[in-house]
């Protein structure tokens, strides 16, 4: 992968287009409420690819067919900012991204107390958009056995589309980084939060050896690890968080990580919550999981990454 284009950033759109959606009834993520910018991750011309590719989709909840890979800064208000940036990288099985749930609603979360939050669109495979009435189904009816499992996620881990989605989260930290100053940020203090496929980026990013794309921290959430990864040495702090009850990934996928990260002597956090199932982002369910955002706040706290609140 090159160097990021260090030219001053030129905004693609602007970010007011986000609005909130409703899916079954429960309501989704309002746009952030702080300044915010859209920026392409690579400028330049389009692929061919991009330019024959079925067009960029969303319904307010979820984006499709993205091609042309984005940054979309959101900024805290003015006098409320840290020099803290965390990069979000949504879930959607790498064939659509779930855009307000893991996206933009803890964004929000995240401006809130100061950091500039950072949605990251990553480059999907090819998909057909299904009704807002009828979720995707899971991709299997019943148990799996851990083998299983663990066969599927590789599977899915290692297709086309997930190795594309790895090479821009790797390039959106560098991206982030070298213009950390464009983002009044310290290039020292750049997270990655990512969620079922985007936790699968986030850890790409994590297990990288190179510190111009590694972040200093990192959360996985529902997410899992490549087969066979290596720890580096230099490996960056990690939260992570799963519910018991979830079908499609689990404790699994997680449990692997965080002993990994044992092993090798460095800084880990996993919680396992007894339910919320898979894709919980920030969607109250009146579960455990609910809470897993103020456990990712106390984190980032005691890691001096966010100041403590009174109370």
């Amino acid at each position: 992968m090159g160097k990021p284009d260090r030219s001053p950033w030129r905004a693609i759109s602007v970010a007011a287009a986000l609005v909130g959606a409703t899916l079954g009834g429960s309501s989704y993520a309002q746009a952030p409420s702080g300044p915010s910018e859209v920026y392409p991750l690579y400028p330049g011309a389009l692929t061919e690819t991009q330019k024959n590719g079925p067009p960029e989709t969303s319904d307010g909840a979820r984006v499709r067919n993205v091609s042309v890979p984005t940054l979309t800064v959101i900024r805290p208000k003015a006098g409320a900012a840290t020099n803290v940036a965390i990069i979000i990288a949504p879930g959607g099985g790498f064939e659509h991204l779930s855009i307000a749930n893991e996206g933009f609603a803890v964004a929000q979360r995240l401006v809130d107390r100061g950091v500039t939050a950072i949605v990251l669109k990553y480059r999907l495979a090819k998909s057909t958009p299904h009704p807002l009435a009828h979720p995707p189904t899971q991709p299997h009816t019943g148990p799996e056995t851990p083998a299983a499992t663990a066969q599927r996620l590789e599977a899915q881990n290692s297709s086309p589309a997930a190795l594309r989605a790895m090479a821009d989260g790797a390039a959106a930290v560098a991206y982030v980084r070298a213009h950390a100053q464009d983002l009044h940020v310290s290039p020292q203090r750049i997270g990655m939060l990512g969620f079922s496929a985007g936790a699968v980026v986030a850890m790409h990013v994590a297990l990288s050896a190179d510190p111009e794309t590694r972040p200093d921290f990192a959360a996985a959430i529902y997410g899992a690890m490549p087969k066979d990864a290596v720890v580096p040495a230099s490996a960056p702090p990690l939260f992570l968080a799963v519910a018991a009850d979830d079908k499609l990934v689990g404790p699994a996928g997680s449990l692997p990580i965080f002993e990994a990260w044992r092993a090798t002597g460095h800084d880990v956090e996993l919680h396992i919550f007894q339910s919320g199932g898979h894709g919980f982002g920030l969607t109250a369910q009146n579960t455990t999981s609910d809470h897993w955002i103020d456990e990712y706040l106390w984190w980032l706290e005691t890691r001096g990454l966010i100041q403590r609140r009174p109370g």
